[in-house]
């Protein structure tokens, strides 16, 4: 029954570490898509716009779920502000999320004037 007991636990452990890791790339990811997309799209007159479809194409080509109201992006003439936010799944059963990490990128980028 002991040897059950600590089985379990390294189990536990294991799936943690796993968990965490999986967040962490998530957010590295979200995180460089941003970076990628902001430079290419920020010279054009809509670019609030083109850069929030383009960061949401780009993540969930990725595998990340994120709503599109989850992506906030203000075009304040000098700056670009974006904001992402999402949830990674730490229990999932049948599609249904039992428990999930809260997470968030926000960034402002220095950017031309609209033309």
């Amino acid at each position: 029954m002991k040897a059950l007991f600590w089985i379990l636990v390294a189990l536990g452990c294991v799936y943690v570490f796993y968990a965490g890791a999986m967040c962490i790339w998530s957010y590295l990811e979200v995180t460089s898509v941003v970076e990628e997309v902001v430079p290419e799209r920020a010279s054009r007159s809509d670019r609030a716009e083109r850069v929030k479809e383009d960061i949401a194409k780009k993540i969930a080509a990725s595998g990340i779920k994120v709503d599109d109201r989850a992506i906030s992006v203000t075009d304040e003439g000098r700056t670009l502000t974006v904001g992402v936010w999402w949830r990674w799944p730490v229990i999932a059963y049948e599609g249904n999320e039992y428990v999930a990490i809260p997470l968030k990128h926000e960034r402002t980028f220095n950017v031309p004037e609209r033309r």
